[in-house]
């Protein structure tokens, strides 16, 4: 039909499996694929990354999601932070609008003295190595640390690599910045595939690896100390720098030292390191911070002071005094015994399921989720798991998260206990369909 040769056929079809347009199935042939692996906008606009977005929800899963949210008869399982019934609180104190305005015009671009004075603190006992104030650039939340790195120190069509499956795959600032993004496979104990990133490496070249070792979003899992020295040494051999996200350092940063120290602390060189203040305060306090080299924290304050005038300083006064306080870690502890508590319940609720070999999970080492394996006899597909919306069970399937795997993320931290009855419910007919 094309008047070509059988071999220009299979080098195009080969580009558009590289370009992560066409997909693969052994046995099955080639597909249009669902995903955004590798993908690269032409051009750098929403308009076209929301062309694209098919790629990640085919489906418009997401947007069913978020409109059942404000229903009363949902039952919520999305959520990953901490409620705001659970949220620690974090208000101003002693301050006035007139000292908030004359610590504006002197604070440094990258973030106000005391905030940093409080998590220098912090980060230096957490990583079991000093650390000094101008190693940290305050932003606004884990996601503007990302973001700057993506303006600061990439390049449109550069090649990232995210663990597979990932909340970084949902992030749409990569794409939006013409990122194209690769997934690296988790293996069972929370750990990557280091073959395959070796391989992945010399196809792409990436210039850097994002990962989220310490309660891997979604799975829950810790990446044992083994694997972490070993990921260190097959990144210095390529000379990849690696993207560290901790949501729930700071909260750790309070304990007896971890047994399975931070990449941060095992590599501070190669590793720039990221946290936040969300595993706390939750949506009440949108502050985060990213550990790197002076110049780099330099170079990225000087970016987004172009792009956005800074940060404002009323969110790092609240969150310096927060810190500051004596009966913080005290807070934190009810805290996750609260959490614990909530844990229980999900727990509870899908125990019939496990019983009956429906399905498994594991339980997180930190997070408020499981990470739910649907024990079916074939492959789901994205349309399978709106039976979830119609019974109005709101969950996050895996291939939000770039996977395919009959997986889906249940958060624990908004249900309730007289959810649980009609949750069992639900489930079941939801299983029985499927």
């Amino acid at each position: 039909m094309l008047t070509v040769n059988r071999s220009t056929i299979q080098r195009a079809l080969n580009e558009l499996v590289s370009n992560g347009l066409l997909s693969r199935k052994r046995g099955s042939g080639t597909w249009v694929s669902t995903d955004k692996w590798g993908v690269l906008n032409e051009t750098v606009n929403w308009r076209t990354y929301l062309a694209a977005n098919r790629f990640s929800d085919p489906e418009n899963y997401l947007t069913q999601l978020r409109n059942l949210e404000s229903d009363p008869q949902a039952i919520n399982l999305t959520n990953f932070k901490v409620p705001n019934t659970m949220a620690l609180p974090i208000s101003p104190n002693h301050i006035s609008a007139k000292q908030v305005v004359e610590q504006e015009n002197q604070v440094d671009i990258s973030g106000i003295a005391a905030l940093k004075s409080r998590l220098v603190s912090r980060l230096s006992t957490l990583l079991q190595q000093p650390v000094t104030a101008n190693q940290l650039l305050i932003t606004s939340g884990a996601q503007q640390a990302f973001y700057l790195i993506t303006q600061g120190l990439l390049s449109y069509g550069d090649a990232i690599a995210i663990e597979k499956p990932s909340y970084f795959y949902q992030l749409t600032f990569f794409q939006v910045a013409g990122i194209r993004v690769y997934g690296i496979p988790l293996l069972a104990d929370g750990s990557l595939d280091l073959n395959r990133l070796q391989q992945e490496y010399y196809k792409h070249r990436f210039r850097f690896l994002f990962v989220n070792p310490n309660g891997q979003n979604p799975t829950g899992q810790m990446m044992p100390l083994a694997k972490r020295k070993a990921l260190i040494r097959v990144c210095q051999t390529l000379k990849l720098p690696i993207v560290e996200d901790d949501p729930f350092g700071i909260a750790n940063s309070f304990d007896a030292p971890a047994s399975v120290p931070l990449l941060k602390a095992l590599d501070p060189n190669n590793v720039l390191y990221v946290g936040s203040l969300s595993s706390l305060v939750g949506n009440h306090a949108r502050v985060g911070w990213l550990l790197a080299p002076a110049f780099i924290v330099d170079q990225l304050a000087d970016i987004r002071q172009q792009m956005e005038a800074g940060m404002s300083i009323f969110p790092q006064i609240i969150a310096a005094q927060f810190l500051a306080q004596p009966d913080l870690h005290q807070q934190i502890q009810r805290q996750a015994n609260r959490l614990q508590q909530q844990q229980a319940l999900l727990q509870q609720a899908l125990q019939p399921f496990v019983d009956q070999g429906q399905l498994t999970y594991q339980l997180p080492v930190n997070g408020n989720s499981f990470w739910v394996h649907l024990q079916l006899t074939r492959q789901l597909n994205v349309t399978d798991y709106t039976l979830f919306l119609k019974q109005k069970v709101l969950v996050q399937p895996d291939f939000l998260f770039g996977a395919h795997q009959n997986k889906l993320r249940m958060g624990f931290a908004d249900l309730n206990s007289a959810q649980i009855p009609q949750l069992q419910v639900r489930l079941r007919q939801i299983l029985s369909a499927l």
